[in-house]
């Protein structure tokens, strides 16, 4: 029992570390054993039979060490969570992110109760971020570092392998190849692709198909909106189903940009890790310098050409089918179209040859 600020109840002198202490048998109150001897019983015996028992009375001096106490307990916490704030300025209560270079950090400080407040502080270049400072993250990401080294901090001090990514949740081969990130973007085209490519045949012939009924419909002499609308619930009714071979491949699309947007910053810390890595083994500091601008950073070029690729596949498969579903009826048209022309050419030359005789 922790009696600090508390008094014995017969001489009214607070118990010390080192008091030898006693307490009631049936209330618990606690006393001096020296007073207990005096006195011969307990103070409150006359209040046994009710059921009395003792509890700590309210001390103000007890009220504010007790708060002392768990704000220390809270800012240990909060420094083992989130480091200790050594960013070069310290935080802020409102919550309000400064105007710096790497970022800001998400941290918390005590109130008066003990309760935790979300403040934000300053990351600074010099701060510790695994095996490299926070500087040297921001050479090699660059553009938005501030943005992307307060997520590396989340991970690094809560151990966490995630931190949400929008834009790579919206478009993770553009994300992958503008990051620099080569071998995710070419990996993540073959996962979207490689099911459709094995499996061409079907998927063409569904396009195939889809595209002639699509032509049927457009060329249909629908001379109201209710005839327009029986047409397209023709058209849906006579739709084929997607092949597996594509249902698989939506699922595995809808995957890619789930992972994405979970694991991405994962992904992108390993990548400057590796570089900065790779960094540490060239000596001359301007060769360093340079191999980080290079390599690192971002590419607006490697974001179209990527969005070109996964344009040329998408439209090629597309294409393949919609040309075997009506590839004959174009050349039908087009023989039908040439035979017109030299019928004409023939019509137009008798012509001139009459206007010459004359």
């Amino acid at each position: 029992m922790d009696l600090k600020y508390v008094q014995c109840p017969y001489c009214l002198k607070p118990f010390e570390e080192n008091d030898d202490v006693v307490v009631c048998p049936e209330c618990g109150t606690p006393a001096h054993r020296a007073c207990w001897k005096q006195n011969g019983h307990c103070l409150y015996e006359n209040k046994h039979a009710s059921g009395f028992v003792w509890q700590i009375p309210y001390s103000k001096e007890r009220e504010e060490a007790e708060q002392k106490a768990r704000e220390e307990e809270a800012e240990r916490k909060r420094a083992a969570t989130f480091g200790s704030g050594n960013g070069g300025r310290d935080t802020r209560p409102d919550g309000m992110p400064f105007d710096n270079e790497y970022g800001n950090y998400a941290s918390y400080t005590t109130g008066d109760h003990g309760e935790m407040k979300p403040t934000m502080r300053v990351i600074g270049p010099d701060e510790m971020l695994g095996d490299f400072r926070v500087r040297e993250y921001g050479d090699v990401i660059q553009k938005n570092k501030n943005k992307y080294i307060p997520k590396f901090f989340i991970m690094d001090r809560t151990k966490r392998n995630f931190v949400g990514n929008f834009a790579a949740f919206i478009a993770p081969t553009l994300w992958s190849a503008y990051r620099r990130m080569y071998g995710v973007a070419l990996i993540l085209v073959l996962l979207q692709f490689i099911v459709p490519l094995v499996a061409l045949d079907s998927v063409v012939e569904y396009y195939s198909e889809a595209a002639t009924l699509a032509r049927q419909y457009v060329l249909t002499d629908a001379t109201d909106e209710e005839a327009a609308e029986e047409a397209m619930a023709s058209l849906m009714e006579k739709m084929p189903e997607p092949p597996v071979a594509l249902q698989i491949n939506h699922y595995i699309i809808m995957a890619i940009h789930v992972l994405m947007g979970i694991f991405a910053n994962t992904l992108y810390k390993r990548r400057c890790e590796q570089l900065l890595t790779k960094a540490k083994t060239i000596e001359n500091a301007d060769e360093r310098s340079l191999f980080l601008k290079r390599r690192g950073g971002t590419s607006v070029i490697a974001a179209v050409l990527f969005a070109a690729i996964l344009y040329t596949l998408l439209n090629l498969i597309v294409s393949i089918g919609m040309q075997r579903g009506y590839g004959q009826e174009m050349a039908e048209a087009t023989t039908k179209a040439a035979e017109a022309a030299t019928k004409a050419a023939k019509n137009a030359q008798e012509v001139l040859i009459a206007l010459w005789r004359k």
